[in-house]
């Protein structure tokens, strides 16, 4: 199974390699208050990034919500034992 995994990764890899570096020209990046330019590849693997960290911020933020959740009815389902 490690072997497959290993090699499915460096599939992976070296085709986003080849894809880097076919699309090295570049691009022009408006933030608004400013403007970037950066290899479409940069900024491409920027933007993976960005959505990653996003989406685990999202994650994070519920993981709490529920352990909360799970905290508040740990308690009510000690003092309904008690009662």
């Amino acid at each position: 199974m490690k072997i497959i995994f290993i090699a499915l990764f460096s599939f992976v890899f070296f085709i986003a390699l080849i894809f880097s570096l076919l699309n090295f020209h570049s691009v022009q990046i408006n933030l608004g208050f400013t403007s970037l330019s950066l290899p479409l590849a940069v900024a491409l693997t920027a933007e993976l990034f960005v959505g990653i960290g996003i989406g685990m911020l999202v994650s994070f933020i519920k993981i709490l919500k529920l352990k909360s959740d799970y905290t508040q009815l740990g308690k009510r389902f000690k003092q309904s034992l008690k009662k």
